[in-house]
């Protein structure tokens, strides 16, 4: 039996747009593509969609089609949360930008703590055959540091998480891992090459104006989702709607008992131990006493000094609770 075009909502009647990156998980995400493309066309959704050619491509594109059209227009990254990022940071402050994401990268970590949606098809279904607008609001993170500027949604963190994510990045083996639809595991494999060769610095870290000194610290995280690192629930009790960062600080720490850390990382057991601090705040400074990378999203965007404020309520975004709460007309 054939598809029948669905009775659309007043939203798609006009086009959606979709953001490729073609590079994402070693050219997996074309397949994707193709599998969405089938959808909109079975389903009779208009629909516009665009390449990306190079880095920042995703943000020239996404400012470009929400400046051209001022009514409710959703832009669909099809990539990782690399991709994801730079649509993010144009939707920013625009009450007619709706956000979502086609996962087809190797941390997907949007798509499994805010979107909750693990596939295409998923992601297809909650945008095209939602009875009610499938969007809401949520927080993003807003950070500087040296002359960069920019927002987050799901995480930021200096030390050893965004050391990882660099060296993951960069590896000759992310291509082949996401060949074998494995990426996940580039970051566990760099994790175990670098736990006994990273050098950790002492550090200030101001929330909400209260002071904290740290020695050799592992790594400073504020998250607003509780997912990063493709899957890792660091930070279980964070959520983007409720108008606060959760942040974890992890020091004084031997590189074994570091390693026995990432294991209880998986039931939330790491909250619970010795030198692992969480708190919550609004605004968050800090200072490391040495170089130490610093991640926005997966995004390296600096070293040694970063600061970090809430913005709430900053973005709408695909998501579930949208249904469940009918947060918007």
């Amino acid at each position: 039996m054939m598809n029948q075009p669905l009775k659309l909502r007043t939203d798609l009647l006009k086009p959606v747009f979709f953001i490729i990156n073609p590079e994402a998980r070693n050219k997996g995400s074309k397949k994707v593509w193709e599998e969405v493309e089938g959808i909109l066309q079975a389903k009779g959704v208009p629909y516009h969609y665009y390449f990306t050619e190079r880095k920042g491509h995703a943000l020239e594109l996404a400012r470009k089609i929400w400046m051209e059209n001022k009514e409710k227009t959703w832009v669909i990254a099809v990539g990782g949360d690399g991709t994801l990022h730079e649509v993010i940071h144009a939707a920013a402050g625009l009450d007619h930008a709706r956000v979502g994401c086609v996962p087809a990268g190797s941390g997907n970590d949007f798509s499994r703590g805010i979107q909750r949606t693990a596939s295409a098809k998923a992601v297809m279904k909650l945008l095209l055959e939602s009875a009610e607008l499938p969007s809401c609001r949520i927080d993003a993170g807003v950070f500087e540091t040296g002359s960069k500027h920019g927002f987050f949604v799901n995480s930021i963190g200096i030390g050893f998480d965004a050391e990882i994510t660099y060296e993951a990045e960069h590896s000759l083996w992310k291509k082949r891992f996401n060949a074998l639809k494995a990426g996940k595991l580039i970051y566990l494999i760099t994790f175990i090459k670098k736990l006994f060769t990273y050098k950790r610095a002492d550090m200030e870290v101001i929330i909400d104006g209260k002071h904290h000194s740290f020695r050799k610290v592992w790594f400073v995280v504020a998250a607003n989702q509780p997912y990063f690192g493709g899957g890792i629930k660091i930070s279980p009790h964070a959520s983007p709607y409720d108008r606060q960062l959760n942040i974890l600080a992890v020091h004084d720490l031997s590189h074994i008992k570091l390693l026995f850390i990432f294991i209880t990382v998986f039931w939330g057991g790491h909250l619970k131990l010795k030198n692992v601090e969480s708190f919550i705040g609004e605004t968050m400074t800090i200072r490391s006493a040495q170089d130490s990378l610093i991640q926005a999203d997966g995004e390296i965007i600096g070293t040694k000094e970063l600061s970090v404020s809430l913005a709430s309520d900053q973005i709408s975004v695909l998501a579930k609770k949208a249904l469940k709460k009918n947060e918007e007309a």
